[in-house]
């Protein structure tokens, strides 16, 4: 008789102890778990208490084993259908001294879940971390690379820049590339085709730019970043320290220092180091010098330079023609492609030197 009682008191128990944990579980508290805890141990001292009575009576203890899996099949399905609902809340509020005493108490017998950051959020952190410390010289676009229209063009010349480019945003020069008088936007050269089509033939390029920002090579991409947010625009336009343009930065290229390469419907799927022989790489000039150096698992470092592109021409001393060679911090160089007349590097060759251990 004894037994019966004991089992009853506590399915009535570890219900009760169910519903608050089916109501845990719905609004995601941890301390869940801790309830789980005491259920289970109440079930094993039930099933203790049990063996302990009827040790003498093996037939009537195989009743209560299968009495005791449906004391936990049944508490189960009614924790489930009644944690959810109001009655659980409230139950839970009414269990809430336990909940905290229990929980903190079981604190030592429970499992630790370490937090598992996936990869792709770790790079995320990493590269947060970096952002005040890349300067804008190592992302901008260099200005060899730059594509312009001139001030005096028509916007139906520009218009076609902008159509074979594939950009949005281009900056209007005036005497040379270091005279930069503006950018020009293709939003503002739809505009102009919708009030009059006759506006593009007669209406040039510095008519219709806006006034550009300027920014040095020297501050980090977080500052470059804030500039642009402050004055509302989306491309800057990049002075080396003798004032002159050495390149453009676009917000596109900053927030590409976090999450980054971002493609879109213009972009060529290239790669920027393609393995052509055995530690032979070809690879684009604007490779940085730490991402070679990764690849060839070789340690590059230039106070001076900062992409591949730069360390050939530093090795050289002069702009390629194309075939040149040089040996340089431990890799052989050569100016594969070159667009000699503007001065372009288009491809380089890189293989790694054996390194001698004398």
């Amino acid at each position: 008789m004894l037994e019966l009682v004991l089992g009853f008191a506590v399915l009535v128990l570890v219900t009760l102890l169910s519903i608050v944990q089916g109501h845990l579980q719905s609004v995601e508290d941890a301390r869940s778990s801790a309830i789980s805890i005491a259920r289970t141990a109440l079930l094993v001292l039930l099933a203790a208490s049990w063996l302990a009575l009827l040790s003498n009576e093996a037939p009537f203890a195989v009743v209560l084993a299968v009495v005791l899996l449906a004391i936990w099949l049944l508490q189960q399905l009614i924790g489930r259908s009644l944690g959810q609902k109001p009655f659980g809340a409230k139950l839970t509020e009414r269990f809430g001294p336990f909940v905290r005493f229990w929980s903190k108490a079981s604190t030592p017998l429970r499992l630790s879940i370490p937090e598992v950051v996936e990869e792709y959020e770790q790079e995320l952190i990493e590269s947060v971390e970096d952002f005040s410390e890349t300067v804008v010289r190592e992302v901008m676009v260099p200005r060899v690379d730059m594509e312009i229209v001139n001030a005096d063009d028509s916007l139906e010349s520009a218009l076609a820049v902008f159509i074979s480019t594939g950009y949005s945003r281009l900056p209007v020069i005036g005497e040379d590339v270091d005279d930069v008088v503006g950018v020009l936007y293709l939003k503002d050269l739809a505009r102009y085709t919708h009030q009059d089509p006759g506006l593009l033939a007669t209406t040039t390029s510095k008519e219709a730019s806006r006034p550009a920002l300027f920014t040095p090579d020297t501050i980090s991409v977080a500052q470059l970043l804030r500039q642009m947010q402050k004055s509302g625009t989306q491309i800057a336009i990049v002075s080396d320290e003798y004032g002159g343009v050495a390149g453009i930065a676009t917000i596109e290229d900053l927030l590409e220092e976090i999450v980054g390469e971002i493609s879109d419907e213009h972009d060529r799927e290239t790669e920027d180091i393609v393995l052509v022989g055995a530690d032979l790489y070809r690879v684009n000039p604007r490779v940085t010098l730490d991402e070679i150096s990764e690849q060839c698992e070789i340690e590059i470092e230039d106070e001076d330079v900062d992409t591949v592109g730069g360390l050939l021409i530093k090795g050289l001393g002069e702009l390629p023609k194309g075939g040149e060679v040089v040996e340089i911090a431990g890799i052989e160089l050569t100016a594969e492609r070159v667009d000699a007349k503007r001065g372009r590097i288009l491809s380089v060759l890189v293989r790694k030197l054996e390194q001698n251990d004398d």
